[in-house]
Protein backbone atom coordinates (compact mmCIF):
# COMPACT_ATOMS: atom_id res chain seq x y z
CA UNK A 1 0.00 0.00 0.00
CA UNK A 2 2.88 2.58 0.72
CA UNK A 3 5.03 1.46 -2.95
CA UNK A 4 2.74 4.52 -4.88
CA UNK A 5 3.38 6.88 -2.20
CA UNK A 6 7.29 5.81 -1.91
CA UNK A 7 7.19 5.89 -5.85
CA UNK A 8 5.56 9.56 -5.86
CA UNK A 9 7.37 10.90 -3.23
CA UNK A 10 11.16 10.03 -4.83
CA UNK A 11 9.75 11.21 -8.49
CA UNK A 12 8.65 14.53 -6.49
CA UNK A 13 12.14 14.48 -4.11
CA UNK A 14 14.39 14.17 -7.47
CA UNK A 15 12.30 17.04 -9.21
CA UNK A 16 13.16 19.17 -6.43
CA UNK A 17 16.93 18.35 -5.89
CA UNK A 18 17.21 18.49 -10.12
CA UNK A 19 15.35 21.53 -10.94
CA UNK A 20 15.84 24.05 -7.91
CA UNK A 21 19.17 25.89 -9.72
CA UNK A 22 17.54 26.17 -12.63
CA UNK A 23 13.59 26.00 -12.12
CA UNK A 24 13.44 27.71 -9.04
CA UNK A 25 9.18 27.83 -7.57
CA UNK A 26 8.25 26.28 -11.07
CA UNK A 27 10.22 23.56 -9.63
CA UNK A 28 8.70 23.19 -6.44
CA UNK A 29 5.21 23.56 -7.66
CA UNK A 30 5.84 20.39 -9.88
CA UNK A 31 6.71 18.48 -6.44
CA UNK A 32 4.21 19.50 -4.91
CA UNK A 33 1.97 17.91 -7.71
CA UNK A 34 3.35 14.48 -7.65
CA UNK A 35 3.13 14.40 -3.88
CA UNK A 36 -0.44 15.05 -4.28
CA UNK A 37 -0.68 12.59 -6.81
CA UNK A 38 1.06 10.08 -4.86
CA UNK A 39 -0.93 10.66 -1.75
CA UNK A 40 -3.97 10.15 -3.96
CA UNK A 41 -2.60 6.72 -5.30
CA UNK A 42 -1.97 5.88 -1.94
CA UNK A 43 -5.80 6.41 -0.86
CA UNK A 44 -7.20 5.34 -4.08
CA UNK A 45 -5.33 1.95 -3.78
CA UNK A 46 -6.54 1.72 0.06
CA UNK A 47 -9.49 2.06 -1.03
CA UNK A 48 -9.41 -0.68 -3.96
CA UNK A 49 -8.12 -3.29 -1.21
CA UNK A 50 -10.70 -2.69 0.80
CA UNK A 51 -13.76 -3.08 -2.08
CA UNK A 52 -11.74 -6.21 -3.39
CA UNK A 53 -11.61 -8.00 -0.57
CA UNK A 54 -15.50 -6.67 0.06
CA UNK A 55 -16.19 -8.55 -3.62
CA UNK A 56 -14.48 -11.20 -2.75
CA UNK A 57 -16.55 -11.83 0.83
CA UNK A 58 -19.58 -11.16 -1.94
CA UNK A 59 -18.34 -13.90 -4.22
CA UNK A 60 -17.71 -16.35 -1.35
CA UNK A 61 -21.25 -15.58 -0.15
CA UNK A 62 -22.58 -16.22 -3.78
CA UNK A 63 -20.73 -19.03 -4.84
CA UNK A 64 -21.73 -20.71 -0.90
CA UNK A 65 -25.76 -19.89 -1.67
CA UNK A 66 -25.33 -21.04 -5.12
CA UNK A 67 -24.03 -24.52 -3.92
CA UNK A 68 -26.71 -24.02 -0.74
CA UNK A 69 -29.43 -23.83 -3.68
CA UNK A 70 -28.40 -26.54 -5.57
CA UNK A 71 -27.73 -29.06 -2.69
CA UNK A 72 -31.42 -27.92 -0.91
CA UNK A 73 -33.80 -27.59 -3.89
CA UNK A 74 -31.91 -30.33 -6.08
CA UNK A 75 -32.83 -32.88 -3.68
CA UNK A 76 -37.02 -32.03 -2.82
CA UNK A 77 -37.30 -31.45 -6.94
CA UNK A 78 -35.38 -34.68 -8.08
CA UNK A 79 -37.85 -36.29 -5.10
CA UNK A 80 -41.07 -34.87 -6.80
CA UNK A 81 -40.10 -35.49 -10.07
CA UNK A 82 -39.14 -39.18 -9.04
CA UNK A 83 -42.45 -39.82 -6.77
CA UNK A 84 -44.32 -38.43 -10.01
CA UNK A 85 -42.78 -40.86 -12.22
CA UNK A 86 -43.15 -43.71 -10.08
CA UNK A 87 -47.02 -42.71 -9.07
CA UNK A 88 -47.37 -42.25 -12.99
CA UNK A 89 -45.77 -45.70 -13.80
CA UNK A 90 -47.33 -46.99 -11.25
CA UNK A 91 -50.98 -46.00 -12.09
CA UNK A 92 -50.15 -46.69 -16.28
CA UNK A 93 -48.75 -49.89 -15.20
CA UNK A 94 -52.30 -51.03 -13.28
CA UNK A 95 -54.20 -49.84 -16.06
CA UNK A 96 -52.11 -51.61 -18.55
CA UNK A 97 -52.54 -54.65 -16.68
CA UNK A 98 -56.30 -53.86 -16.23
CA UNK A 99 -56.77 -53.16 -19.78
CA UNK A 100 -55.18 -56.50 -20.65
CA UNK A 101 -57.26 -58.40 -19.08
CA UNK A 102 -60.21 -56.65 -20.37
CA UNK A 103 -58.62 -57.70 -23.86
CA UNK A 104 -58.42 -61.26 -22.40
CA UNK A 105 -62.02 -61.89 -21.51
CA UNK A 106 -62.90 -60.02 -24.94
CA UNK A 107 -61.32 -62.59 -26.55
CA UNK A 108 -63.16 -65.37 -24.52
CA UNK A 109 -65.94 -63.93 -25.10
CA UNK A 110 -65.67 -63.95 -28.76
CA UNK A 111 -64.15 -67.22 -29.22
CA UNK A 112 -67.41 -68.26 -26.95
CA UNK A 113 -69.27 -66.93 -29.25
CA UNK A 114 -67.94 -68.37 -31.75
CA UNK A 115 -68.18 -71.76 -30.48
CA UNK A 116 -70.93 -74.52 -30.88
CA UNK A 117 -73.44 -73.82 -27.93
CA UNK A 118 -74.53 -77.21 -27.76
CA UNK A 119 -71.95 -80.32 -27.98
CA UNK A 120 -70.74 -79.02 -31.33
CA UNK A 121 -74.09 -77.84 -32.68
CA UNK A 122 -74.77 -74.32 -33.30
CA UNK A 123 -77.83 -72.44 -31.95
CA UNK A 124 -79.29 -72.80 -35.86
CA UNK A 125 -78.19 -76.03 -35.95
CA UNK A 126 -79.98 -76.99 -32.57
CA UNK A 127 -83.42 -75.16 -34.22
CA UNK A 128 -83.14 -77.20 -37.52
CA UNK A 129 -82.74 -80.87 -35.41
CA UNK A 130 -85.44 -79.50 -33.01
CA UNK A 131 -87.80 -78.43 -36.28
CA UNK A 132 -87.01 -81.97 -37.46
CA UNK A 133 -88.03 -83.55 -34.16
CA UNK A 134 -91.23 -81.79 -33.87
CA UNK A 135 -92.25 -82.60 -37.27
CA UNK A 136 -91.38 -86.36 -36.63
CA UNK A 137 -94.40 -85.91 -33.98
CA UNK A 138 -96.57 -83.91 -36.13
CA UNK A 139 -95.86 -87.07 -38.67
CA UNK A 140 -96.87 -89.75 -35.78
CA UNK A 141 -99.91 -87.64 -34.94
CA UNK A 142 -101.25 -88.07 -38.55
CA UNK A 143 -100.04 -91.46 -38.48
CA UNK A 144 -102.06 -92.21 -35.55
CA UNK A 145 -104.95 -90.30 -37.10
CA UNK A 146 -105.02 -92.40 -40.27
CA UNK A 147 -105.26 -95.54 -37.77
CA UNK A 148 -108.30 -94.53 -36.18
CA UNK A 149 -109.46 -93.47 -39.66
CA UNK A 150 -109.74 -96.77 -40.72
CA UNK A 151 -110.56 -98.27 -37.51
CA UNK A 152 -113.56 -95.89 -37.98
CA UNK A 153 -113.76 -97.79 -41.32
CA UNK A 154 -114.14 -101.07 -39.97
CA UNK A 155 -116.71 -99.74 -37.57
CA UNK A 156 -119.00 -99.01 -40.16
CA UNK A 157 -118.54 -102.51 -41.86
CA UNK A 158 -119.31 -103.93 -39.23
CA UNK A 159 -122.30 -102.08 -38.94
CA UNK A 160 -123.51 -103.07 -42.47
CA UNK A 161 -122.60 -106.29 -41.42
CA UNK A 162 -125.14 -105.94 -38.42
CA UNK A 163 -127.62 -104.53 -41.00
CA UNK A 164 -127.65 -107.85 -43.16
CA UNK A 165 -127.73 -110.14 -40.39
CA UNK A 166 -131.32 -107.93 -38.97
CA UNK A 167 -131.98 -108.85 -42.67
CA UNK A 168 -131.09 -112.09 -42.66
CA UNK A 169 -132.86 -112.60 -38.75
CA UNK A 170 -135.96 -110.99 -40.59
CA UNK A 171 -135.61 -113.70 -43.33
CA UNK A 172 -135.81 -116.33 -40.64
CA UNK A 173 -139.06 -115.07 -39.00
CA UNK A 174 -140.80 -114.68 -42.02
CA UNK A 175 -140.19 -117.92 -43.10
CA UNK A 176 -141.01 -119.28 -39.37
CA UNK A 177 -144.19 -117.28 -39.64
CA UNK A 178 -144.87 -119.22 -43.42
CA UNK A 179 -143.98 -123.00 -41.97
CA UNK A 180 -146.32 -121.54 -39.33
CA UNK A 181 -149.38 -120.71 -41.56
CA UNK A 182 -148.20 -123.91 -43.54
CA UNK A 183 -148.96 -126.26 -40.63
CA UNK A 184 -151.99 -124.87 -39.29
CA UNK A 185 -153.26 -125.22 -43.10
CA UNK A 186 -152.10 -128.81 -42.79
CA UNK A 187 -153.79 -129.35 -39.31
CA UNK A 188 -157.18 -128.32 -40.60
CA UNK A 189 -156.69 -130.18 -43.95
CA UNK A 190 -156.00 -133.76 -42.00
CA UNK A 191 -159.03 -132.92 -39.27
CA UNK A 192 -161.00 -132.85 -42.24
CA UNK A 193 -159.67 -136.41 -43.49
CA UNK A 194 -160.67 -137.96 -40.08
CA UNK A 195 -159.16 -141.01 -38.86
CA UNK A 196 -156.69 -140.85 -41.85
CA UNK A 197 -155.33 -137.52 -41.29
CA UNK A 198 -154.38 -138.34 -37.82
CA UNK A 199 -150.65 -139.25 -38.62
CA UNK A 200 -150.23 -135.79 -40.71
CA UNK A 201 -152.34 -133.95 -38.21
CA UNK A 202 -149.06 -134.51 -35.89
CA UNK A 203 -146.52 -133.88 -38.41
CA UNK A 204 -148.29 -130.63 -38.40
CA UNK A 205 -147.88 -130.06 -35.19
CA UNK A 206 -144.48 -130.84 -35.10
CA UNK A 207 -144.07 -128.47 -37.97
CA UNK A 208 -145.71 -125.86 -36.07
CA UNK A 209 -143.98 -126.39 -33.02
CA UNK A 210 -140.57 -126.15 -34.85
CA UNK A 211 -141.85 -123.01 -36.85
CA UNK A 212 -142.96 -121.59 -33.35
CA UNK A 213 -139.70 -122.61 -32.06
CA UNK A 214 -138.02 -120.91 -35.36
CA UNK A 215 -139.85 -117.37 -34.83
CA UNK A 216 -138.72 -117.13 -31.04
CA UNK A 217 -135.07 -117.46 -31.88
CA UNK A 218 -135.35 -115.48 -35.26
CA UNK A 219 -136.86 -112.91 -32.89
CA UNK A 220 -134.29 -113.12 -30.17
CA UNK A 221 -132.17 -112.89 -33.31
CA UNK A 222 -133.08 -109.79 -34.35
CA UNK A 223 -133.19 -108.53 -31.31
CA UNK A 224 -129.30 -109.25 -30.43
CA UNK A 225 -128.63 -107.78 -33.75
CA UNK A 226 -130.70 -104.56 -32.85
CA UNK A 227 -128.76 -104.51 -29.68
CA UNK A 228 -125.15 -104.98 -31.35
CA UNK A 229 -126.29 -102.77 -33.96
CA UNK A 230 -127.40 -99.55 -31.42
CA UNK A 231 -123.84 -100.70 -30.14
CA UNK A 232 -121.89 -100.37 -33.46
CA UNK A 233 -123.63 -97.56 -34.77
CA UNK A 234 -123.49 -95.39 -31.26
CA UNK A 235 -119.35 -96.38 -31.18
CA UNK A 236 -119.45 -95.20 -34.88
CA UNK A 237 -121.37 -91.77 -34.20
CA UNK A 238 -118.19 -91.57 -30.74
CA UNK A 239 -115.69 -92.80 -33.35
CA UNK A 240 -117.18 -90.04 -35.62
CA UNK A 241 -117.10 -87.12 -32.93
CA UNK A 242 -113.40 -87.99 -31.74
CA UNK A 243 -112.28 -88.08 -35.32
CA UNK A 244 -113.57 -84.92 -35.76
CA UNK A 245 -112.38 -83.72 -33.06
CA UNK A 246 -108.91 -85.00 -32.94
CA UNK A 247 -108.55 -83.58 -36.31
CA UNK A 248 -109.58 -80.32 -35.04
CA UNK A 249 -106.83 -80.77 -32.25
CA UNK A 250 -104.45 -82.20 -34.97
CA UNK A 251 -104.77 -79.16 -36.96
CA UNK A 252 -104.87 -76.51 -33.71
CA UNK A 253 -101.41 -78.20 -32.62
CA UNK A 254 -100.01 -78.25 -36.17
CA UNK A 255 -100.55 -74.49 -36.23
CA UNK A 256 -99.32 -73.91 -32.87
CA UNK A 257 -96.44 -75.74 -34.17
CA UNK A 258 -95.94 -74.14 -36.37
CA UNK A 259 -96.63 -70.73 -34.94
CA UNK A 260 -94.04 -71.72 -32.12
CA UNK A 261 -91.39 -72.27 -34.47
CA UNK A 262 -92.06 -69.66 -36.52
CA UNK A 263 -91.82 -67.54 -33.29
CA UNK A 264 -88.45 -69.40 -32.22
CA UNK A 265 -86.98 -68.86 -35.40
CA UNK A 266 -87.63 -65.21 -34.65
CA UNK A 267 -86.48 -65.45 -32.19
CA UNK A 268 -83.25 -67.69 -33.26
CA UNK A 269 -82.64 -65.15 -36.05
CA UNK A 270 -82.18 -62.55 -33.82
CA UNK A 271 -80.49 -64.51 -31.17
CA UNK A 272 -77.43 -65.11 -34.12
CA UNK A 273 -77.69 -61.80 -35.57
CA UNK A 274 -76.98 -59.97 -31.75
CA UNK A 275 -74.48 -62.28 -31.29
CA UNK A 276 -72.64 -61.46 -34.67
CA UNK A 277 -72.99 -58.25 -34.04
CA UNK A 278 -71.72 -58.80 -30.10
CA UNK A 279 -68.74 -60.69 -31.61
CA UNK A 280 -67.98 -57.39 -34.06
CA UNK A 281 -68.13 -55.53 -31.15
CA UNK A 282 -66.03 -57.45 -29.04
CA UNK A 283 -63.78 -57.78 -31.81
CA UNK A 284 -63.47 -53.71 -32.05
CA UNK A 285 -63.69 -52.97 -28.36
CA UNK A 286 -60.65 -55.23 -28.23
CA UNK A 287 -58.92 -53.39 -31.12
CA UNK A 288 -59.87 -49.81 -29.21
CA UNK A 289 -58.44 -51.66 -26.02
CA UNK A 290 -55.09 -52.90 -27.84
CA UNK A 291 -55.15 -49.61 -29.06
CA UNK A 292 -54.78 -47.84 -25.75
CA UNK A 293 -52.62 -49.91 -24.54
CA UNK A 294 -50.27 -48.97 -27.03
CA UNK A 295 -50.73 -45.56 -26.54
CA UNK A 296 -50.26 -46.31 -22.90
CA UNK A 297 -47.19 -47.07 -23.99
CA UNK A 298 -45.63 -43.63 -23.17
CA UNK A 299 -45.46 -43.71 -19.35
CA UNK A 300 -42.61 -45.80 -20.27
CA UNK A 301 -41.05 -43.12 -22.52
CA UNK A 302 -41.96 -40.21 -20.31
CA UNK A 303 -41.10 -42.49 -17.34
CA UNK A 304 -37.06 -42.72 -19.04
CA UNK A 305 -37.04 -38.96 -20.30
CA UNK A 306 -38.18 -38.03 -16.30
CA UNK A 307 -35.35 -40.54 -15.03
CA UNK A 308 -32.44 -38.63 -17.59
CA UNK A 309 -33.84 -35.15 -16.46
CA UNK A 310 -33.77 -36.01 -12.83
CA UNK A 311 -30.35 -37.79 -13.23
CA UNK A 312 -28.76 -34.73 -15.01
CA UNK A 313 -30.31 -32.55 -12.38
CA UNK A 314 -28.57 -34.98 -9.48
CA UNK A 315 -24.93 -33.50 -11.28
CA UNK A 316 -25.82 -29.99 -10.67
CA UNK A 317 -25.02 -29.75 -7.41
CA UNK A 318 -21.72 -31.42 -7.65
CA UNK A 319 -20.90 -28.70 -10.79
CA UNK A 320 -21.62 -25.71 -8.17
CA UNK A 321 -19.51 -27.35 -5.79
CA UNK A 322 -16.57 -28.20 -7.89
CA UNK A 323 -16.66 -24.56 -9.11
CA UNK A 324 -16.60 -22.96 -6.08
CA UNK A 325 -13.74 -25.38 -5.15
CA UNK A 326 -11.98 -24.10 -8.00
CA UNK A 327 -12.48 -20.30 -6.96
CA UNK A 328 -11.27 -21.17 -3.35
CA UNK A 329 -8.32 -23.05 -4.63
CA UNK A 330 -7.20 -20.94 -7.53
CA UNK A 331 -9.18 -17.44 -6.67
CA UNK A 332 -10.24 -18.13 -10.28
CA UNK A 333 -13.97 -17.49 -11.23
CA UNK A 334 -15.02 -19.82 -13.91
CA UNK A 335 -18.76 -19.11 -15.47
CA UNK A 336 -21.01 -22.54 -15.27
CA UNK A 337 -20.52 -24.85 -18.48
CA UNK A 338 -24.01 -26.19 -19.82
CA UNK A 339 -22.14 -28.30 -22.15
CA UNK A 340 -21.51 -30.74 -19.84
CA UNK A 341 -24.39 -30.91 -18.54
CA UNK A 342 -25.87 -31.11 -21.57
CA UNK A 343 -23.53 -33.71 -23.07
CA UNK A 344 -23.87 -35.95 -19.64
CA UNK A 345 -27.91 -35.61 -20.64
CA UNK A 346 -27.10 -36.21 -24.39
CA UNK A 347 -25.52 -39.36 -23.64
CA UNK A 348 -28.10 -40.78 -21.58
CA UNK A 349 -30.70 -41.03 -24.13
CA UNK A 350 -32.09 -44.37 -25.50
CA UNK A 351 -34.73 -42.84 -28.19
CA UNK A 352 -35.00 -41.21 -31.04
CA UNK A 353 -37.68 -38.28 -29.47
CA UNK A 354 -35.27 -37.41 -26.70
CA UNK A 355 -32.42 -36.46 -29.51
CA UNK A 356 -35.32 -34.49 -31.30
CA UNK A 357 -36.15 -32.82 -27.92
CA UNK A 358 -32.87 -32.25 -27.23
CA UNK A 359 -31.64 -30.87 -30.92
CA UNK A 360 -35.46 -28.52 -31.25
CA UNK A 361 -36.31 -30.72 -34.29
CA UNK A 362 -39.77 -31.32 -35.00
CA UNK A 363 -41.59 -34.82 -33.60
CA UNK A 364 -42.75 -37.10 -36.05
CA UNK A 365 -46.41 -38.33 -35.12
CA UNK A 366 -46.04 -41.86 -33.93
CA UNK A 367 -46.82 -44.69 -35.83
CA UNK A 368 -50.26 -46.93 -34.94
CA UNK A 369 -48.97 -50.11 -33.62
CA UNK A 370 -51.58 -53.31 -34.48
CA UNK A 371 -53.72 -54.62 -32.03
CA UNK A 372 -52.29 -58.02 -31.61
CA UNK A 373 -49.13 -56.56 -31.45
CA UNK A 374 -49.29 -55.19 -27.82
CA UNK A 375 -45.95 -54.88 -26.54
CA UNK A 376 -44.43 -53.06 -23.87
CA UNK A 377 -40.68 -51.86 -23.07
Amino acid sequence: MLVPFGLAGAGALGTVVAGWGSYGWYTLVWAALLLGAAAWLTRDTGFGTVSATGDNAMIDDYLAARERFGDTVMPVWCRHIENSRTQMEEAVSDLASRFSNIVDKLDNAVHVSSADCAGGASITDVFSHSEKRLGSVVTSMKSAMSSKQAMLAQIKDLERFTRELRGMAEGVASIAAQTNLLALNAAIEAARAGPAGRGFAVVAQEVRQLSMRSAETGKEITNRVGLISSAILAASQAADQSSEAEDKSMQSAEGMIDAVLSEFRQITDALVGQSEQLKQNSVGIQGEVGEALVQLQFQDRVSQVMAHVRENMEQLPAVLRENRDIYVAGGRLEALDPDRLMHDLQKTYAMAEEHAVHSGAKLAAPAAAEADEITFF
